[in-house]
């Protein structure tokens, strides 16, 4: 029996020094936002290779294609770095309505301001990256007309990919004009 007795105080022994031990570990106190050096700043997500921009570049023109009419004919297209924004003017010559369609790509999930501009006419949309339909505009042809998206940041990995199409009357869906605005 005089075992037990010695075993029992050895045991309580050992638990508190496994619990002095675990209540001792170091802490890190949480960084003041205020001290923080900016050059030590965790930089902007990027894309790993050639093969995540490849891949990005394929979900682009999936959702611009999700979104294209049966009678589109296709005017024009193209790709802009999302770290030079896009501005570009287009002509729509013709009778027949335009759509102009844009997709974008980053790693992260991130909201672009599309502004669309002709004549006096402006107006603002918000294109959601990463989105697996492209956002769409109408317009009717006549004159020419100014797509932009501001550059977030010089520095941040991403793809804008864009077309302008003619269209069969009967697929203009919803508003005649995105830029001017609908009853125009």
């Amino acid at each position: 029996m005089p075992a037990r007795r010695t075993l029992a105080p050895a045991l309580l022994l050992s638990l508190a020094a496994l619990l002095t031990a675990a209540c001792t570990e170091e802490r890190q106190e949480p960084e003041d936002p205020g001290n923080r050096d900016s050059r030590s700043a965790s930089p902007a997500p990027t894309w790993d290779g050639k093969e995540d921009q490849e891949e990005a570049m394929e979900r682009a023109t999936r959702a611009l294609n999700a979104v294209e009419a049966g009678s589109a004919s296709r005017e024009d297209s193209g790709t802009a770095a999302l770290g030079e924004g896009l501005d570009r003017t287009f002509t729509t010559p013709g009778v027949r309505p335009y759509t102009f369609g844009v997709a974008c790509q980053t790693p992260t999930p991130r909201t672009l301001t599309l502004t669309l501009v002709r004549g006096e006419a402006e107006s603002e949309w918000e294109v959601e990256c990463g989105d697996r339909e492209a956002e769409q505009f109408n317009l009717p042809a006549g004159g020419p007309f100014t797509a932009r998206i501001a550059p977030p940041d010089r520095d941040v990995d991403g793809l804008v990919l864009w077309r302008l199409s003619t269209v069969a009357p009967e697929d203009v869906q919803d508003c005649e004009d995105d830029i001017a605005g609908c009853g125009v």
